[in-house]
């Protein structure tokens, strides 16, 4: 199953999500779930923040070999689930591939059953930057934990 997290820049919470739930795949045995992520304004220009890298690294997963990707139409048909991280994101991207609407989904939604949006940490610093990301993270182990007993 093929997993794609879906943010605004590619850089920070779709990235992170990705590596996190890779990271948990390879550690579970569970080969058959494999995440990608992409932006909906992403550029290869885009560096990741260094707080998110210490994040990944503390939560032991990989940084390395990133660079900021547009969703794209083939990306969409790829994915098996579509895990937008905002509201915006979601009407968005509905808007652009209607016909996959039955596999997009905002994380918070699709993890806890919550309609609400996963805020963007990339502004925040100390105990703001590390309460969101790990809900971040929380979410994450969510998807994975719903996917890996189906």
């Amino acid at each position: 199953m093929n997993i794609c997290f879906i943010c605004h820049a590619n850089i920070c919470r779709s990235f992170a999500a990705e590596r996190l739930f890779n990271a948990l795949s390879e550690k579970n045995g569970k080969s058959n779930l494999k995440a990608f992520s992409r932006g909906v304004y992403a550029s290869p220009a885009y560096e990741i923040p260094l707080k998110i890298k210490k994040f990944l690294e503390d939560n032991g997963a990989s940084w390395q070999g990133h660079c900021s990707t547009l969703l794209g139409r083939e990306d969409a048909e790829r994915a098996d689930l579509l895990l937008v991280m905002t509201e915006d994101q979601l009407d968005l991207i509905m808007d652009k591939f209607p016909q996959y609407a039955d596999k997009i989904f905002l994380l918070l939604d699709y993890a806890f059953g919550v309609e609400e949006d996963m805020p963007d940490p990339i502004s925040k610093s100390g105990c703001g930057f590390e309460k969101i990301m790990n809900r971040l993270k929380e979410a994450t182990e969510a998807v994975f934990k719903k996917l890996a007993e189906n």
